[in-house]
């Protein structure tokens, strides 16, 4: 019997990748990364499916890159796990990490590349890149350092310690932390404000923001207006503000 390192459920219009290799705290080997990645691309694909949640199956969120990877003790393409990014960015649907338990190496640096992070309480974060004697990856140079600033960027990696949820707030790698046993339910209730809202619009907002962080002000600006005047009268627009008019009329 084979067992797939990925469970997959559904909860109405939100659904949950769970990493689950359990026996390796989670950890990315290639058969992980490849199930991940098709699912994400299925999923963004999927009109049933309006948000994606991303957690970890048991104690751990994950252990980072699989250590069998750096040995040679792999075969097929490892640099896919370099480039978990890709799918999560290129992903269609809103995408949620729900970090229920430790995250290490890639577990941190591939966080940025989720439109929403949320951490239960006990979870913590650690980068041991410098252990390791190796370097930055999944583009933390650039999407870490603009999220937390420079300085904590270097003392995240540099110091390869754990920092705790609290800090991981504070520093604003996570949206916010709830206790270990609220976490899905917390998060599954933003998952379905965000797949209540006009998808179209959603997916049109998200390519914003993620543009409005690689170019300046007045270009931001320009593709803003270019963007909201293409919503105008839209089916979508036009539905939303018939929903909202006839709210007011039972209020």
């Amino acid at each position: 019997m084979i067992t797939l390192p990925l469970e997959l459920e559904d909860k109405g219009k939100v659904r949950i990748l769970s990493l689950k290799r359990p026996e390796k705290k989670n950890a990315f080997d290639l058969a992980l990364t490849e199930t991940l990645w098709s699912a994400l691309e299925h999923a963004s694909e999927d009109p049933s499916v309006h948000v994606v949640v991303v957690t970890g199956f048991g104690d751990y969120f994950t252990a980072g890159a699989d250590v069998n990877l750096f040995l040679g003790g792999a075969d097929g393409d490892i640099t896919k796990v370099a480039r978990l990014y890709e799918p999560l960015k290129a992903c269609k649907k809103t995408t949620i990490a729900a970090v229920n338990g430790p995250a290490i190496g890639m577990g941190v640096t591939m966080l940025p590349s989720f439109d929403m992070v949320y951490a239960a309480d006990h979870a913590t974060f650690m980068v041991p890149f410098m252990r390791l004697a190796l370097g930055v990856e999944y583009g933390g140079s650039h999407h870490i350092t603009r999220l937390i600033g420079h300085q904590r960027t270097r003392e995240l990696i540099l110091r390869g310690r754990p920092i705790d949820a609290a800090t991981a707030s504070a520093w604003g790698l996570v949206n916010r932390v709830f206790s270990k046993d609220a976490l899905m339910d917390e998060v599954l209730a933003i998952a379905n404000d965000v797949a209540a809202q006009p998808q179209g619009a959603v997916l049109a907002c998200r390519r914003v923001l993620d543009r409005g962080l690689e170019v300046g002000f007045e270009a931001a600006v320009e593709e803003e207006n270019r963007v909201l005047s293409s919503r105008y009268g839209s089916e979508e627009n036009q539905a939303a503000v018939m929903a909202f008019l006839a709210s007011r009329k039972k209020g």
